[in-house]
């Protein structure tokens, strides 16, 4: 039977809505759960990209520098000055130590698991168990580091890395190659190459030089002196070698490897001589200890024709190899005091005791300006003589003081000078002469001449620190109302401030025929073969004064160290040296820098020469002495210093000494042996050697004489000639001289039958003998020679005053 009922159909709308509101519930809940997913996605991706990435590249590569040579730094013979030489640097890495320490503990675990004795002695380790203890002890006993510094490192077990000593020589890096090959840790303690930076000759030229940083234990960086100014030239380019690491850390050496090549730096060729820096540090600490100096001091040789510097001595100074080590016996005295000082903070001890390492490594000659002192007045001559305004043949009154506006300036000799020639006004450093110079000159010709000079800027030397002082000068300096007592002190160098290579700059131009030339340090750059890469010319930055003018300058100032000139104490016989003393004032009471600007030979200049000593002590508050009673004065303690140095300099430069027949007269001479002559052949032999004679017998020849052959004696001196007769063999006693003059001290020699040889300030009323090679009351033999050295006694007028 049909049924004819009808089924109920589905609601396709009401299924529509249901599916679209499922889908959007689906969609809406997948985008909902997906989006922390997109978050987390963009974040690793964009966000850490940089730090996962690099994260990755630690983990899979194994990145070491390969280090590079930095050039080698020679003075002007070629002689290494700064070298790099092989060094090691100790590497942990604390998480191959924890896997190492891992493994130890393993084969222990297997070894006690075996029952047979003798298999289970075969499988223990052979070395002790590396604790981080132990590796600490053993680690700090070979490289002298805290076993709490190695024991920190070792506990950051994140690190791949962890240095913990650097330029570590051979000797030591085998210690420890053989301590981690004994211990099952040769992956964990490694020994890497390096370098160091060598200074052969420690201390020389330790402010020119400068030294080097590291970073990374492997690339250098200049810190200081050439070695920063030149830190392109000499670093080189470091290579490395990437090699890619399996999961465990391991390098895969070989297989995947890239190796890039170091490229070494280039070598720096400078202007020092090593030998004539020696001999300035040599003269400048001499004088240090001698003139109780308190403040150290400097010397420079310069090139006059060139700008080269040929030395530069700074007083403090340090060893290159150990820079941040007080070395200095005065800075070093200042530490200990600051490091016992209980009412100091440790913040202030840090900071005290810093500023010492920066006083001594402080360049004296360029960084700290002072009054020059008489030095100046070279430039002040030179000015004038160029300008007409003085001549040869002016004469100038001193008596003693001068009048300038409402202030009476006072000369070095209170009692004046008299009347004197322009020559003789710059011999005895007037100090009215110079004022009336100053005067002829005018405020705005001076002016002209300090800029020309060079005083009004830097010099341009490849130096590190040269500041500008031009702020010491000004045209309103010389006119203002004060200007006409302004320009009175500046004529004779006070009250005013320049650098000290300022000072020799200027000083070279008026000697080398009127040419200011650019200091310089670095005489070239080469690359490993040899090639000059670059070179210095020397510069020439202006044409000052004439050459006729340089010449007539030259002679007057060779004048000043002729007796009895302020620089007497540096004539040496057979050299002709020209110079100007200087004893500068400073804010400080009692603090004089005494200083001696010297130049020879005086007709060619061939090297200049700046020595100072800063703040030799008095033996009492205001006294002009020191207490080794030494005049303080530039004269006095300065210029004997310098004309030391200079002969030491020309000595070495192989310049012929060319005596004058005055001084050949007084030179020492060889005793030729007359034994077996006549007494008429014995005279004239030694009268030939500009000797003289004593006859002692009536023999016909001679059969003995004193002193014996080979002997040198002063010129003039007696030999005495036994004719027939036995000389003499009983000893003499040697007489006490010091205090007394030349003339005394050889009087009191001669009556004891002894000879004289006089060294230091031989001529002037005011010289007196300061110390004997052989000590008074000693028993010699007749004939023997004592040299007796003679030093200025006295001077009129204080420290201060320009001499």
């Amino acid at each position: 039977m049909r049924n004819d009922k009808k089924r109920p159909q589905p609601d396709r709308k009401a299924n529509r809505t249901i599916l679209m509101r499922t889908l959007f519930l689906m969609v809406v809940c997948g985008v909902v759960a997906f989006i922390p997913l997109f978050i987390r996605l963009y974040s690793i991706q964009i966000v850490q990209h940089d730090e996962l990435e690099a994260k990755a590249l630690d983990q899979q590569t194994w990145d070491q520098a390969v280090t590079a040579n930095r050039g080698t730094i020679y003075d002007s013979k070629g002689s290494p000055l700064a070298m790099s030489a092989e060094a090691y640097y100790i590497q942990l890495a604390p998480r191959e130590i924890i896997e190492r320490q891992q493994e130890y503990r393993e084969k222990v675990e297997k070894a006690q698991a075996e029952s047979d004795p003798e298999k289970r002695e075969k499988l223990m380790p052979d070395y002790p168990e590396p604790t981080n203890e132990s590796i600490a002890e053993n680690l700090s006993a070979i490289l002298g580091v805290g076993q709490e510094e190695i024991l920190k490192r070792l506990a950051k077990t994140n690190s791949a890395y962890e240095v913990i000593k650097s330029q570590v020589e051979r000797d030591v890096a085998d210690q420890v190659r053989s301590y981690a090959s004994e211990n099952g840790l040769s992956e964990g303690i490694y020994v890497q190459p390096s370098s160091k930076r060598y200074y052969p000759n420690n201390s020389l030229a330790a402010q020119v030089i400068g030294w080097v940083n590291y970073e990374n234990n492997t690339v250098s960086h200049g810190a200081y002196g050439m070695e920063a100014i030149y830190d392109e030239e000499l670093g080189g380019k470091v290579g490395r070698v990437v090699t890619a690491k399996n999961g465990r850390g391991t390098q895969m050496l070989y297989r995947y490897e890239d190796y890039e090549d170091a490229i070494d730096g280039n070598d720096l060729h400078l202007t020092i001589d090593a030998t004539i820096q020696y001999y300035c540090e040599r003269v400048l600490a001499e004088g240090i200890e001698k003139f109780e100096v308190q403040d150290g001091g400097f010397a420079i040789a310069m090139d006059p024709k060139t700008g080269a510097i040929l030395a530069w001595a700074n007083s403090p100074t340090y060893d290159l190899n150990n820079p941040r080590t007080i070395s200095d016996p005065v800075l070093s005295a200042k530490l200990d005091a600051i490091k016992n000082d209980s009412s100091l903070s440790d913040e202030e001890r840090s900071k005290q005791s810093t500023e010492l390492l920066y006083e001594q490594w402080s360049n004296k000659a360029i960084n700290e300006p002072y009054e020059p002192g008489s030095t100046f007045k070279s430039m002040v001559l030179a000015a004038a003589l160029e300008e007409g305004v003085v001549s040869e043949s002016d004469t100038f009154v001193c008596t003693g003081s001068a009048t300038v506006a409402d202030r009476t300036i006072k000369c070095s000799k209170r009692t004046g000078h008299g009347t004197q020639t322009l020559a003789q006004a710059v011999a005895n450093s007037c100090n009215p002469a110079f004022i009336a110079i100053g005067q002829r000159l005018g405020a705005e010709k001076f002016y002209e001449y300090v800029e020309d000079f060079g005083f009004l800027s830097q010099t341009g030397i490849d130096m590190m620190g040269e500041p500008n002082y031009s702020v010491f000068w000004s045209e309103d300096l010389f006119t203002s109302a004060n200007g006409i007592t302004n320009l009175a002190t500046a004529s004779f160098g006070q009250r005013f401030k320049v650098t000290p290579i300022q000072l020799l700059t200027a000083a070279a131009s008026v000697v080398n025929g009127g040419h200011l030339m650019k200091p310089y340090v670095m005489e070239s750059i080469t690359d490993a073969n040899g090639n000059i890469l670059q070179h210095t010319e020397p510069t020439e930055v202006r044409q000052v004064i004439s050459e006729q003018t340089s010449e007539r300058c030259r002679s007057i100032l060779e004048g000043v160290v002729k007796p009895p000139g302020t620089g007497k104490g540096a004539y040496v016989a057979g050299y002709r040296i020209g110079g100007k003393t200087g004893s500068s004032e400073t804010e400080e009471k009692d603090h004089t820098i005494v200083s001696f600007l010297g130049f020879a030979p005086a007709d060619d200049p061939q090297v200049i020469v700046l020595l100072a000593y800063d703040n030799p002590k008095p033996v009492a508050p205001g006294a002009n002495t020191t207490a080794g009673g030494w005049y303080i004065s530039g004269g006095s303690m300065a210029a004997p210093q310098a004309g030391k140095l200079l002969t030491d300099i020309l000595d070495y430069m192989g310049v012929a000494k060319q005596y004058t027949e005055e001084e050949k007269a007084a030179m020492d001479m060889v005793v030729p042996s007359v034994l077996g002559m006549t007494q008429a052949n014995a005279t004239a032999r030694l009268k030939e050697s500009g000797l003289d004679v004593r006859v002692e017998g009536e023999g016909d020849t001679v059969t003995a004489q004193i002193p014996a052959q080979g002997v040198a004696i002063p010129g003039g001196s007696q030999v005495i000639l036994y004719m027939g007769v036995e000389k003499p063999t009983d000893k003499v006693t040697v007489p006490n001289v010091v205090g007394m003059n030349r003339e005394q001290a050889q009087t009191a020699m001669t009556n004891a039958g002894l000879y004289l040889k006089s060294t230091g300030l031989t001529v002037g009323s005011d010289v007196k003998a300061e110390s004997q090679t052989i000590t008074a009351g000693t028993q010699v033999e007749r004939g023997t020679v004592v040299e007796v050295h003679f030093i200025q006694s006295t001077a009129s007028g204080g420290a201060g005053t320009g001499i």
